[in-house]
């Protein structure tokens, strides 16, 4: 129950907080954006709000608290009332997986050692927070995190993170964590000779003071400053590096730098996988000048692709002899040069994937009928006749007499411009640098799905798209902390997954186990699920006694005691193995 503290009056928020008018002359509520996660289907964040208080008649700048603002705010309450919040129940599962990433990677003392300890505390929590929540907003960084076990022992409020990010971490810091962590992928993960997947991306970002941010082509294609930034992941989606850079800058140059970077720590490539953003005449002279073999779909329809259609295109189709072995796809290779005014030749695979074809052809149709019913409407309304781009081709209007001598405009389709959309659903290509049959690129490219899953999720958690930061230094912290948080994120997954169960599935699991305070100190049972011991183990640890060693730290924080944490394992690792 939520009540309301009447002898008590405080200051409310001046941000992050909505006023509810109440009817009958009861006070307006003020209620707090604990959160907004992002909805995909809707397209837009949804708050989630809590009452923190109830506006005072007298002073509309002042509330009565309730006890819920006392939970969002203990730092405040504690000043206030000089009662400290303690939580009865505090989840520890999350921080000890942590803790386990930690003793098989060392990412966090890697970060001990160059930001130091405080503010490696504070990114480890922060990245939990971002896997949990799936948000990188700070402002509801106390609330939702409040009740888990953290390295800084209290949750920071948002005041406190934007210091961090804005003051207390310098893109020096950042280069010296990335080199080392590039040291780290060379020597303890074996990463020596590898294909990479590179990918990019851009944020909007309105703010005036970050000085990278500049035009360029915005992924929301709305007219506004970008931040770009690079991410280079290995083909299993292990997380090498990363770079952020001028909005403006182009993707051939940005890959140029992350490429450089690697060769530089000792990291050499057998090749790199790209997608179709990175299709283009820069990207492949410098590739073919570097000597670095690549695997790349194909963007558009330039000239090579253009010509193995018109050979290829309709003989493949369904056609056993073209059969990509096991898979439903059907494939052929050929020696072209793949755009204008570029002579080296490649070797493009067109693929036909009559599932996907199918689908596209599909929702062409239907989308086709759409519009002629749209055209139809107009024409008996006598409006000027209007209709999308990609249908002006394959529709037409002719007049036609009817039995009562009546002239009347009727839309048509144009069957054969039909035909040639049809034929081109389910057809793509990828250019590859080696001659190679089509059933190896396929694989090649198709490795890129676990480093998808990486690029999706470090994109989640800068902010869906725009950057809400406002200096140019706290642009380089955000982006190292989602790259923090991606290397913690896959070595769970890859455990999961060896499982056979869902990361996501395994964090809620691991999240629920809890450590109940009684008196003065903490104490655990162990209740843990069969499935959850196996995913510590899957990450080199024992279970059972980080656990306990979790509780152990936590009492000894609340004793006054230097908490004493399992580091860095120092024998060689092995990858993840089913």
């Amino acid at each position: 129950i939520m009540a309301v503290i009447r002898n008590i009056k405080v200051d409310i928020p001046k941000s992050h907080i909505t006023i509810e008018r109440q009817s009958g002359g009861r006070p307006a509520l003020i209620k707090y954006v604990l959160e907004a996660p992002y909805n995909r289907e809707k397209g837009y964040p949804e708050p989630k709000r809590t009452t923190i208080g109830h506006q005072c008649p007298d002073d509309k700048t002042k509330m009565y608290p309730t006890t819920q603002y006392a939970t969002v705010f203990p730092d405040a309450w504690e000043k206030i009332s000089g009662e400290k919040k303690k939580p009865v129940v505090k989840r520890i599962g999350m921080f000890t997986l942590c803790q386990a990433v930690n003793t098989k990677t060392g990412v966090k003392d890697t970060m001990d050692g160059v930001f130091g300890v405080n503010v490696s505390d504070a990114v480890m929590d922060f990245a939990m927070y971002s896997i949990l929540h799936k948000s990188d907003v700070v402002s509801a960084f106390q609330a939702g995190m409040r009740g888990e076990m953290l390295y800084s022992g209290d949750a920071r409020s948002d005041s406190k993170y934007t210091e961090l990010f804005e003051h207390q971490m310098t893109r020096e810091q950042v280069l010296q964590f990335r080199k080392e962590w590039a040291l780290h992928c060379k020597n303890e993960e074996s990463i020596n000779s590898v294909w990479l997947c590179i990918d990019g991306s851009n944020d909007d970002c309105r703010s005036k003071g970050v000085e990278i941010a500049e035009k360029g082509a915005a992924k929301s294609k709305k007219n506004v400053n970008i931040i770009s930034f690079t991410y280079a992941v290995t083909d299993e989606g292990f997380p090498v590096t990363f770079d952020v850079y001028e909005g403006g800058m182009v993707d051939a140059k940005a890959m140029k730098n992350i490429i450089s970077f690697l060769t530089e720590s000792g990291i050499s490539l057998r090749g790199v996988i790209l997608d179709r953003g990175y299709c283009s005449k820069p990207t492949l002279e410098y590739l073919n000048g570097a000597g670095i073999p690549y695997v790349i779909m194909v963007k558009g329809q330039p000239e090579g692709f253009a010509s193995i259609v018109s050979e290829y295109g309709n003989r493949i189709k369904m056609n056993a002899e073209h059969l990509v072995p096991g898979t439903y796809l059907f494939g052929v290779q050929q020696e072209a040069q793949l755009f204008k005014g570029y002579s080296h030749k490649d070797y493009v695979t067109l693929f036909f994937d009559y599932q996907n074809g199918s689908e596209r052809v599909t929702a062409l149709l239907k989308n086709l009928y759409g519009a002629m019913n749209d055209v139809a409407g107009q024409l008996s309304r006598n409006d000027k006749v209007t209709m999308e781009s990609q249908f002006q081709s394959m529709l037409r209007l002719e007049t036609e007499t009817s039995e009562d001598g009546q002239e009347q405009q009727l839309v048509k389709i144009n069957t054969s411009d039909l035909q040639k959309a049809i034929d081109e659903k389910g057809l793509y290509s990828i250019v590859s640098s080696e001659k190679m049959p089509p059933e190896s690129v396929y694989r090649r490219y198709a490795s890129r799905n676990a480093s998808e899953t990486q690029y999706r999720f470090i994109k989640t958690q800068l902010g869906y798209g725009t950057l809400r930061v406002q200096n140019t230094q706290s642009v380089y912290a955000k982006f190292f902390t989602a790259f923090i948080t991606s290397i913690i994120r896959f070595e769970i997954e890859q455990a999961s997954k060896a499982l056979g169960q869902s990361a996501t599935r395994m964090i809620d699991e691991a999240d629920r186990l809890e450590m109940v305070r009684l008196d003065n100190s903490y104490t655990y049972t162990h209740s843990e699920k069969a499935r959850v011991t196996d995913l510590f183990s899957k990450l080199g640890a024992d279970g059972s006694a980080l656990l306990d060693e979790t509780v152990k730290a936590e009492n000894d924080r609340v004793a006054g005691r230097t908490p004493v944490l399992r580091h860095r394992k120092t024998r060689a690792k092995t990858r993840f193995t089913p």
